[in-house]
């Protein structure tokens, strides 16, 4: 009788001593679910690996401005007060409310020192208009947020339009789908910027998209909510942790289980096998050479580089594996037949094919008929054991493995 021996590493055999039922749908076959999750990491994963070069930060105040600030500073000096909000707004001909919060100088502010602007954008405010700020927000100390998708609306789809906004830009600017800023800092129309350092909000303006005018202010020494300076609109999409919420209370979970299990026969792989003919039998030497040290957990040595090892003489194998195509009623038979004379040894069947058509049904009058679970044959095993034909059996006789290949109208010659 023909011997193989297998030049396999210990772990290796172990493997082939293992084997995993696969006797329900993966997790991520519930298309719903599936789909709200990834997009939403696509969007956290894609946001987050924006980055801006170094080189663009913001451009440093030019001969005017400094000569502003120093005629600024000397009017505060003679006249030793603040312009009040309104007043300033009148100054450069726009309207703004009252401010929320009483400005008061900020000593040792500047622009770009540790601050960062976010620019709180929507898509109300179209598409020409964020193209636009996109453009003018590209210095890595700004980023832009959108608070969410429309309702009902694809997630991919609301990516496909921002991607389309950012395309051409060089550098990209920092894009992100976030409802928490507008949450935190109680944003409701858009555009919106707010200047945070370490120590948290230092100002903020309504109407303006592009920070130049709040880092101008920041530099001036003034600081808190600075009003409305410029057309502001509704946010047309709602919060988007809120709207996944309310899509995944409309899933109905039940009807996703049940879909997602029925699929499962469709999509299963089997392992067809050839029909035994002609019964024959196959000796298998798990007898290894190890090719390192294998340690314990506490670093002892278990088997050193170059020993040579059966384990079957360590690891006792009490079962009896019955492969079959449980399509087949004569090998479903000829299984339970195997399973019956098995003796000592713990039977353990594993099918190559099944009943696509009847599904679960099929499996549980399988199980019901052979009294006991039945297991996919997975690829590890087949090739592990060198399996050709059905029905077979695998068994371990003193130092080797015995693959016996039975014809359907009889049972194995067992000493």
């Amino acid at each position: 009788m023909p011997s193989t021996k297998f030049a396999m590493g210990f772990a290796g055999l172990l493997l082939a001593l293992t084997y995993g039922p696969i006797r329900g749908p993966a997790a991520d076959d519930l298309d719903g679910l599936s789909a709200i999750r990834d997009q939403a990491a696509a969007i956290e994963a894609g946001a987050g690996a924006v980055q801006a070069p170094s080189w663009l930060q913001p451009a440093a105040p030019s001969t005017d401005a400094t000569a502003g600030d120093a005629l600024g500073r000397d009017a505060l000096a003679r006249y030793g007060q603040t312009p009040s909000a309104v007043a300033a707004c009148d100054g450069l001909g726009q309207s703004c409310g009252t401010p929320q919060t009483p400005r008061s100088p900020v000593a040792g502010t500047d622009a770009g020192l540790d601050i960062v602007y976010t620019v709180f954008v929507s898509r109300s405010l179209g598409a020409a208009a964020l193209r636009t700020i996109f453009a003018s927000a590209r210095s890595p100390d700004v980023r832009i947020v959108l608070r969410g998708v429309h309702p009902g609306e694809p997630m991919m789809d609301a990516i496909r339009d921002i991607q389309a906004l950012l395309k051409d830009l060089d550098p990209l600017p920092n894009v992100a789908l976030d409802p928490t800023p507008f949450r935190d800092a109680g944003v409701t129309v858009v555009p919106v910027i707010i200047a945070r350092d370490a120590t948290g909000e230092l100002a903020r303006v309504s109407g303006l998209s592009a920070p130049d005018w709040l880092r101008a202010t920041l530099r001036a020494g003034t600081r808190g909510d600075l009003g409305v300076r410029g057309p502001v609109a509704a946010i047309s999409e709602p919060d988007l942790i809120a709207e996944l919420q309310r899509r995944l209370a409309a899933l109905d979970l039940n009807a996703l289980r049940e879909g997602a299990i029925g699929r499962y026969w469709q999509r299963a792989t089997f392992a067809s096998l050839p029909l035994v003919t002609v019964a024959r039998e196959r000796r298998i030497d798990p007898t290894i050479t190890a090719s390192a040290d294998l340690l314990l957990p506490d670093g002892t040595p278990l088997i050193h580089a170059g020993q040579t090892v059966n384990p079957l003489e360590h690891l006792p194998f009490t079962q009896r594996l019955v492969v079959f195509d449980a399509s087949d009623p004569r090998q479903v038979e000829t299984a339970r037949r195997l399973g019956q004379t098995a003796g000592t040894q713990r039977p353990f069947y594993l099918v190559t094919a099944l009943e696509r058509a009847r599904g679960w049904e099929g499996l549980r009058a399988v199980e019901d008929q052979l009294d006991a679970p039945v297991y996919l044959l997975t690829p590890d095993v087949r090739t592990r054991f060198a399996l050709e034909r059905v029905p077979s059996l695998v068994e371990a006789r003193g130092r080797v493995f015995v693959v016996s290949e039975v014809p359907v109208n009889q049972s194995p010659e067992v000493p």
